[in-house]
């Protein structure tokens, strides 16, 4: 029988666990200690992974407010400590690395259809810039999201990406800066590569779970070394009832067994008997969550100790909507 508290390994890595923790929003930016104290609650809890919150590399970017800036100058004293941080413990840790708006000088937010050539190089080289960055700091990777609603994820999206050139019309040119991308990266860091893929787009003509798929096979190619499925806006898809859990699960399976990549899977999780029978009855091994890590921090204490099976997170959304990297009930 499986467990979400088996070791196991992932790729090049060996976790404590299969569950892999997914941040968002920051809104300690200026309290370092209370962000490394919230990373060692996290880090020492039993998680097997953790994937850092969102990372700006923009300093004009929409959620600027509710990210860590990677030029501010206390980014790499931060990011260094909270490498160090999850390393006490056995845990590897990922840098998020997202952007809403592309903004050229003083032309902000410039759609895809718009990018030039060097538009899309700069961005290329901006991302392996925060890589590097990263691996400097200490960190195992990066996750880089071409999923929910960030630019990257538009610009894979046929609702969005009316491109002529190479970069537009079938699903291997809109994925081809992201595919340039990774292969660079692979050629020249040592760093496990996430990217974060959305299973469909609630949009009509947007991009579906077969053009997902695709994409996926796409990532699997070019040597990416783990898969994160989401959905756009995706704590609002899932309730406490878990809504829309069988879709997911469907589509997971199906790309689990279409794929040699690792995919970790979330979908509002916060019991761990449920989470224990999707791992006994599919061909799921790694399983994300957001919420219940803002809510408590080391949750998972309690549950490899027994004292507890469920969240105490009321998965209502504050957290997400409010843009708070802390609890508004507890």
């Amino acid at each position: 029988m499986k467990s979400i508290f088996d070791k196991c390994k992932f790729g090049d890595m060996t976790l404590n666990s299969r569950i892999i923790r997914t941040g968002l929003w920051e809104s300690q930016q200026n309290d370092l200690d209370a962000i490394y104290g919230r990373y060692d609650k996290i880090a020492s809890s039993g998680v097997g992974l953790v994937t850092s919150e969102l990372y700006s590399i923009y300093p004009k970017d929409k959620f600027i407010e509710h990210s860590f800036r990677m030029d501010s100058r206390n980014f790499m004293t931060m990011a260094g400590k909270v490498a160090e941080i999850c390393h006490s413990y056995d845990v590897p840790i990922l840098g998020q690395v997202e952007f809403i708006k592309y903004n050229r000088g003083i032309d902000l937010d410039i759609p895809v259809n718009d990018l030039t050539i060097d538009d899309i190089r700069k961005i290329q080289s901006d991302i392996i810039q925060a890589a590097q960055k990263l691996q400097f700091a200490g960190f195992d990777g990066i996750q880089l999201s071409i999923g929910n609603n960030f630019f990257l994820s538009k610009f894979i999206n046929p609702y969005y990406n009316q491109r002529s050139d190479e970069y537009g019309g079938n699903v291997l040119n809109r994925m081809r800066l992201v595919l340039e991308l990774i292969k660079v990266m692979k050629d020249n860091m040592d760093l496990h590569i996430s990217v974060k893929v959305n299973t469909f787009d609630e949009r009509k003509d947007g991009f579906d779970s077969a053009e997902s798929l695709e994409a996926c096979k796409l990532l699997d190619k070019v040597g990416v070394d783990s898969i994160q499925i989401t959905r756009p806006l995706s704590p609002l898809y899932f309730t406490k009832k878990l809504s829309g859990e069988k879709e997911l699960v469907d589509y997971a399976n199906k790309l689990i067994n279409s794929i040699h990549t690792p995919v970790i899977v979330g979908g509002g999780f916060n019991n761990m008997n449920h989470m224990n029978e999707i791992l006994n009855s599919t061909s799921i091994e790694f399983m994300s969550m957001y919420r219940p890590f803002v809510c408590e921090n080391d949750f998972l204490r309690n549950w490899e100790n027994g004292s507890s099976d469920e969240s105490r997170c009321l998965m209502c959304n504050n957290c997400y909507r409010t843009k708070k990297s802390t609890c508004y009930h507890f």
